[in-house]
């Protein structure tokens, strides 16, 4: 069986997506699988602000709170397409987004397709550019990418 990879950030423009994937989900009888990337990558420090401990314990709050949200997106997205009657599995990635969703279609052959928004939650003033995390998976994919405004 073949199925659609959504990524979500809970985004209106992944929203958008998911209600696409719907679409198409039921048509051809496919299974969605959506997914969502935690970015944990540290950011680089500089400064005296504070003890490495007081870093270090601001540091696992972010995982703590990062992994909340995740779960709750994931949930909210599971929730949507099961009230739709569509199969429907949910990942948790980590890492940099852009790559890992294009990894993660790469290494599943039974991913057909790609629907993602044409940006995510953090693109703020570039409403007529892709964002940089739909750009990444579209050049470092070989999968089909439906990109929804």
């Amino acid at each position: 069986m073949k199925k659609l990879l959504v990524p979500t950030d809970g985004s209106e423009f992944s929203k958008r997506a998911m209600e696409k994937a719907a679409e198409i989900a039921k048509a051809f009888d496919a299974t969605v699988v959506v997914v969502n990337v935690n970015d944990l990558r540290v950011p680089r420090y500089s400064g005296n602000t504070g003890s490495l401990a007081d870093i270090g314990g601001a540091y696992f709050k972010l995982i703590e709170e990062s992994t909340e949200n995740t779960k709750k997106i994931l949930d909210e997205a599971y929730n949507y397409f099961s009230n739709l009657n569509i199969k429907v599995e949910q990942h948790e990635l980590d890492g940099d987004p852009g790559n890992r969703i294009a990894q993660y279609a790469e290494e599943n052959n039974d991913i057909y397709m790609i629907i993602m928004g044409s940006q995510g939650i953090d693109s703020g003033i570039q409403k007529f550019l892709l964002g940089s995390v739909t750009n990444k998976v579209l050049n470092r994919t070989d999968k089909p990418i439906l990109i929804i405004k």
